[in-house]
């Protein structure tokens, strides 16, 4: 995952916050453009879409809980990028976007620190970036990134926001994946399918948005 994110992120200061895989109680270690529019805003309501407390708090493994901890890392940065959006900045679509995501992610949080309360496991990740480095981390932009941002002349701001947002959404994309390929939740997993379907379209829509007119 980390040679992926590596090439996404090229270009940008971004950072990686790593998470350590297994959990304190509960847990089974038993395994590790434009155009599409409609498409990613369906995509980002799906995602979005509560589907409950897992049906059985026992029923889930070390992978489960690491996804769930890395995503809320995730999104509480991403959730940094959007509060620069600014007022005036984005054009109309690229705004609207911006504010769909940020909806999103917070129904979503919501709903997985809930499920980690459920099983009694913190909704923080492990802070000792040595541990299970191979499992990749949760990308985060630096200050550099912030500077030239907000430094950023007016005819310029949006493309380098939606490239910072790009890096980042991809980063939760690749998140997603890791869950789907080691965790054993069926309530996760079918979490984890939607967040990758909803950020990789918000990807493609946001390289629409790059390609096309700013107005």
């Amino acid at each position: 995952m980390r040679g992926r994110l590596g090439a996404l992120t090229a270009g940008f200061g971004v950072v990686l916050l790593l998470g350590a895989c297994g959990s304190s109680n509960g847990t089974q270690a038993n395994g590790p453009g434009m155009s599409a529019h409609d498409d990613s805003m369906a995509m980002m309501q799906s995602a979005a879409t509560p589907s409950g407390t897992p049906s059985e708090a026992g029923a889930h493994n070390a992978a489960d809980v690491m996804f769930l901890q890395m995503m809320i890392a995730r999104e509480v940065e991403t959730a940094r990028l959007t509060d620069r959006a600014g007022e005036g900045r984005l054009s109309k679509q690229a705004a609207a976007l911006v504010g769909a995501i940020d909806s999103t992610e917070q129904d979503e949080r919501a709903e997985m620190s809930g499920w980690l309360k459920a099983w009694g496991e913190p909704t923080a990740m492990a802070t000792d970036a040595d541990l299970h480095r191979e499992h990749g981390g949760v990308s985060a932009l630096t200050k550099a990134d912030y500077a030239s941002l907000e430094a950023a002349p007016a005819d310029q701001f949006q493309t380098q926001f939606l490239n910072l947002m790009i890096a980042v959404q991809s980063n939760g994309a690749e998140i997603a994946r890791y869950a789907t390929e080691n965790g054993s939740n069926a309530e996760v997993l079918d979490l984890a399918d939607r967040i990758g379907q909803s950020r990789s379209a918000q990807v493609r829509q946001m390289l629409g948005l790059l390609a096309g007119p700013t107005g």
